[in-house]
């Protein structure tokens, strides 16, 4: 399972509705919203410090300060807390995400910014991280999600970033052998992010630098940009 298939999309709109609908309620100033959020804190808070497999419903209600019976009018078990978590987790990252949308910048650019900022979105979401080095009780418990979801989502992502590649060769095609390889390659990318908290492979780059030069050498090869052409199509 990919890092981006659980929760995928074809247009800011759709992200934002997508991610809005998993995540609920948050909003601070409601007394449920205010609730909602502090169980979705406090359950990401328990699943990376002590696994998703050992925490119980019990003692996330404990940490949100609320009742068990009120985790349970928000959420059928904890595989959906588990799944709002992780798009919380995104929705926090959706100022970087939403560039990928941005159409007024050319489609390479915009290709370099799908390499870096899935690195980076992954990088800084605890669990996200643990899905993409293979955790797998938390893979476990998103298998229990409804399949027509997680397929809908992942057929979106790979319309996504193959629309991208079109645009990035156009008036070229790609064969669909060499598509779905290259594809594949850059769904892979992320997987290296739970790597890049070790300073010593990002030899003393920032994360965020490390990821754009990645995308850099992915999308444009090792020669140098020409002056002026930085960010061009």
């Amino acid at each position: 399972m990919s890092n981006w298939s659980v929760v995928s999309y074809l247009s800011v709109r759709e992200l934002r509705e997508r991610l809005a609908g998993l995540v609920g309620d948050i909003d601070p100033e409601s007394p449920k919203g205010k609730k909602r959020l502090r169980i979705l804190q406090a359950a990401a808070e328990l699943f990376t410090v002590q696994s998703y497999r050992k925490t119980n419903i019990d003692e996330i209600a404990k940490a949100a300060g609320v009742a068990k019976g009120t985790v349970y009018l928000y959420f059928a078990n904890k595989a959906e807390v588990l799944l709002a978590v992780i798009a919380y987790e995104k929705q926090r990252s959706l100022p970087l995400i939403e560039q990928l949308f941005d159409t007024s910048i050319p489609p390479r650019a915009r290709l370099r910014h799908w390499v870096s900022i899935t690195i980076r979105v992954v990088a800084s979401s605890p669990l996200l991280a643990r899905l993409t080095e293979g955790n797998q009780e938390l893979l476990l418990a998103l298998a229990e999600l409804d399949p027509a979801m997680v397929a809908r989502a992942s057929a979106d992502h790979r319309e996504m970033l193959a629309d991208l590649l079109d645009e990035v060769v156009a008036p070229r095609t790609w064969s669909e052998a060499d598509r779905a390889a290259r594809i594949a390659v850059i769904d892979a990318l992320p997987y290296l992010a739970p790597l890049l908290r070790n300073e010593h492979i990002r030899q003393g780059m920032s994360i965020d630098r490390f990821a754009d030069v990645m995308a850099s050498v992915v999308v444009d090869g090792m020669t140098p940009p020409d002056a002026g052409t930085e960010g061009g199509g």
